[in-house]
């Protein structure tokens, strides 16, 4: 039934696509292989295997977007929940530039902008109400855990909705100030408990129903040509506290050397209702700089650090890396509390054919320690070996292996297959 449902979508949208004047139709169909052999315990290994087949298709006029995208997979050597579902990601129609001032969005959609991010079912309208101020609202349903095309129960439990109001008065100043409100009530669940006496009894858990509400301000300002500064603040109306600061600047120096620099507050977003609200929580603070010098059109080289303060502790974090086209290599380490670690990151691709082959390979290797204090550090090797093949525009085949090893994981072999096609109908235009 569910394969009847996708193949209807798709004779839908040809139907469409063929009868409507002045419009294209595009897309993306993409087959994947996933397997994988991974280590359960010290002396229990299993093996995996899974399908994808995933689709994504626009329809548009001069006015008017049909966007969706979905997505059936299946474990063929376990029988799991969901296999062979249809899950649709995206599936909205859009109305654009309505009296050259309104768009309006229909369906199961993405939001992003200022603090509201996610997926709903429901409707936005952005207005622009003049060359310099633009209004935003949306509002919807959550997504089913299993993204399957139906409306989620118990609506008022399960919503997202906001809004955002931008200034631009020129097109190197936007300051935006947007709302958001989501709350979210988690199914129940059957558990075993014990009691005083150590008696185990089954017991039904009822989550309690949560909820985030934020206002967040931010800006973006193009100083000079060479230099910009963007800032963002989050304040969580529900505790009545800053979750988040933040100040960034970019600098181009001249033409081979640029500079970075960001301050960053941070404190743990919770939900209302939520048991980790009892809880006493730290907050930290975080401020990082870097250069990079182009030394020709091919090859950089860079260096990042950074420096995070905790209530009773610090820890800092650097890297210095060289890019040189397709290629680059990297050193990490890290100190404090957060914990020690130094690794090299390496990454190629070779493009050959005229770009129709292209090798890839990329290592990883770092030593750590949970604690400065431990005494033996830990050995962590990651590293995949892969090809992609585009014989035509239209059609790309890709191959990877995955390996990663370390003392409590002794083996993780991964092997992904991908099949991609691309098509662009164009319609008339009279």
């Amino acid at each position: 039934m569910r394969f009847k449902t996708l193949k209807l979508t798709l004779v839908c949208f040809a139907l469409l696509a063929s009868s409507v004047m002045a419009q294209t139709f595009s897309g993306r169909v993409t087959s994947s292989f996933y397997a994988y052999e991974r280590s359960d315990s010290i002396d229990n290994t299993s093996t995996h295997a899974r399908g994808y087949q995933g689709f994504q298709f626009d329809f548009r006029t001069k006015n008017i977007l049909l966007r969706t995208f979905g997505q059936i997979n299946s474990d063929f050597n376990t029988t799991l929940d969901g296999d062979g579902a249809l899950r649709m990601y995206n599936l909205y129609l859009q109305w654009r530039n309505i009296a050259n001032r309104i768009d309006v969005k229909l369906g199961r959609q993405p939001i992003f902008g200022g603090i509201s991010s996610g997926t709903f079912d429901g409707g936005l309208i952005q207005v622009k109400a003049t060359k310099w101020l633009k209004f935003k609202a949306f509002g919807g349903g959550l997504l089913p855990d299993t993204q399957e095309m139906k409306l989620i129960d118990d609506l008022d439990k399960n919503f997202l909705m906001g809004g955002q109001v931008s200034y631009l008065p020129n097109d190197d100043l936007q300051l935006n100030a947007s709302y958001n409100l989501k709350r979210q009530n988690r199914l129940g669940y059957n558990t075993r408990r014990a009691d005083e006496y150590g008696n185990v009894f089954t017991t039904f858990i009822e989550p309690r129903e949560q909820e985030y509400q934020l206002v967040s301000l931010d800006g973006y300002w193009r100083a000079k040509r060479d230099l910009t500064f963007f800032t963002r603040h989050d304040f969580d109306l529900n505790f009545d506290q800053l979750t988040r600061s933040e100040f960034n600047v970019n600098a181009a120096v001249n033409e081979k050397i640029s500079l970075t620099g960001t301050y960053l507050f941070r404190s743990p977003l919770l939900p209302a209702n939520s048991i980790f609200s009892v809880f006493n929580v730290a907050n930290n603070s975080e401020i990082e700089a870097g250069v990079n010098y182009r030394l020709n059109q091919q090859m950089s080289i860079y260096f990042n650090s950074a420096a995070i303060m905790y209530d009773s502790d610090n820890s800092m974090r650097a890297t210095v890396g060289c890019t040189r086209g397709n290629n680059s290599v990297q050193y990490f380490l890290r100190r404090g509390y957060a914990g020690v670690m130094d690794g090299v990151n390496l990454s190629s691709w070779y493009p050959m054919l005229a770009g129709k082959l292209m090798p890839n390979l990329m290592i990883s290797w770092a030593k750590y320690k949970i604690d400065e204090n431990v005494e033996d550090s830990i050995n962590l090797f990651s590293g995949s070996l892969g090809v992609t093949y585009k014989p035509v525009r239209s059609i790309s085949v890709s191959s990877q292996v995955y390996l990663l090893s370390n003392k409590y994981y002794e083996k993780d072999y991964r092997f992904l297959m991908r099949l991609q096609y691309w098509f662009f109908l164009r319609g008339n235009k009279s």
